[in-house]
């Protein structure tokens, strides 16, 4: 890790994000903070480029002429459907919940709360862990199971619980 990274860290909280097709919630660990949103944008078509016009509940009153709106945790097979625009929505959340002028730097579980019947793939794991550094995380853990308690669990725990598990199932 690098000294800058390393100093992003010191004013970066940890944070869980939970996932859904209906709502993200990002919540950070021990201090009660919460941000939630409908992961939706507006996007809007210009002549060289898409432009996201606004997100969640925002989003949600401008469908229009000219404006299409894009849910990308919404496919019948997967759950993330489009990479670039979920990406797009964790750096928006990351960003409402770190407010000070510097990028943040978090240390982010992932919790993807549906479309989960007997476990993530690799490729799944793989969206999601790229999903969460695409959006700044310096370090991501992938969690299934139980949903959390930001006020009573650690990220370090969490780590620890997971990376258990891991080696359990290497075992058998």
């Amino acid at each position: 890790m690098d000294v800058f990274n390393w100093l992003k860290g010191l004013v970066s909280k940890d944070v869980l994000i939970e996932l859904t097709e209906a709502k993200i919630t990002i919540k950070s660990f021990g201090d009660k903070t919460c941000i939630e949103y409908e992961p939706v944008l507006a996007l809007v078509d210009e002549p060289t480029q898409t432009r996201i016009k606004a997100i969640g509940r925002e989003a949600m009153g401008l469908q229009g002429e000219g404006v299409r709106l894009v849910n990308p945790f919404s496919h019948p097979r997967m759950f993330v459907a489009s990479f670039e625009l979920a990406e797009k929505l964790l750096q928006y959340g990351i960003s409402q919940l770190h407010t000070s002028g510097f990028r943040a730097a978090p240390r982010v579980i992932v919790h993807q709360l549906e479309k989960t019947e007997g476990g993530l793939t690799d490729i799944e794991d793989r969206v999601l862990r790229e999903l969460a550094m695409g959006a700044g995380a310096r370090e991501v853990v992938i969690y299934l199971g139980p949903r959390l308690n930001t006020d009573l669990d650690t990220f370090d725990e969490i780590k620890r619980r997971v990376e258990t598990q891991r080696a359990y199932k290497k075992l058998i």
